[in-house]
């Protein structure tokens, strides 16, 4: 006969269900599964809290001593801030410089106006069957004659604006024909130029059977000159040379005309200017 414990199982369990074996095992994996992420979960929150504990002990940087010399200027008290410029909301006019303004605190040159065909010798004051002609005739100025009589060498300055202009008779083969160059000058060459060439002629001394020589002064504007150039074997030049303010003129002719004609010829191109 069974025991008595084995009765009471028995009796006790008679009219219980028993569930199938596949469900106790479903059931069982369950819990197990929950059971592991229980374990994970204290495990990370121990981790986490063992970290924040090693950061809260961990010693914070040691600062060195402060140095035993005075401290900078800058360590001392702060600068003040500059107050903030206040915002335009305009565009910033352009930077002018006035004409007058200078180192010196003098008003700048004037401009200085060119020579006009105006300013020049026209046919009528040379002569009835003259016309303007192209060309300038070659080398004919008192640098080109001084020079090839061996005169002191001296240099006529460059103009700041010039003209030249060739009034002609006849045929070219003719040489019958008047030159004429002028130009305006930086303030005081010109005067200067006439003063050099009177000191170049006075002191020339060209070889025997040649001579220069002045033959008339100021006959015409505010100053003038007459030269006479003998190259020896009749062959002779005269240069014109009429000045007003800083505008000089410079005239030659072919054929030679005489010294009165040139005169002439000088007061018309003078009264020209």
């Amino acid at each position: 006969m069974p025991d008595q414990a084995f009765r009471s199982l028995f009796t006790e369990t008679e009219n219980v269900r028993w569930e199938p074996m596949s469900q106790v095992r479903v059931r069982a994996r369950r819990r197990t599964i929950a059971q592991a992420a229980t374990v994970a979960g204290i495990v990370a929150v121990a981790l986490v809290s063992g970290g924040v504990a090693v950061a809260q002990a961990r010693p914070g940087p040691v600062t060195p001593p402060a140095a035993t010399s005075s401290p900078a200027p800058s360590q001392l008290s702060p600068a003040p801030s500059a107050p903030p410029l206040p915002q335009s909301t305009s565009p910033a006019a352009p930077t002018t410089t006035s004409p007058r303004s200078s180192s010196t605190g003098t008003a700048s040159s004037p401009p200085v106006s060119g020579i006009t065909a105006a300013m020049m010798l026209r046919p009528q004051d040379v002569g009835s069957g003259y016309t303007v002609a192209p060309g300038s005739g070659g080398d004919w100025t008192f640098e080109f004659n001084a020079s090839a009589l061996g005169c002191p060498r001296g240099g006529k300055p460059d103009p700041v604006s010039e003209r030249e202009r060739t009034l002609r008779k006849g045929e070219p083969q003719d040489e019958d024909f008047v030159l004429q160059h002028t130009g305006r000058y930086a303030a005081g060459k010109a005067a200067r130029y006439l003063d050099g060439v009177r000191e170049r002629v006075s002191s020339c001394s060209p070889r025997e059977g040649q001579s220069v020589r002045i033959a008339a002064q100021d006959f015409a504007g505010e100053e003038s000159v007459l030269v006479v150039f003998d190259h020896g074997g009749g062959s002779l030049a005269r240069i014109l040379l009429v000045r007003k303010g800083d505008v000089l003129t410079e005239v030659y002719t072919k054929p030679v005309r005489g010294d009165a004609a040139n005169r002439d010829l000088g007061r018309k191109a003078a009264a020209r200017f």
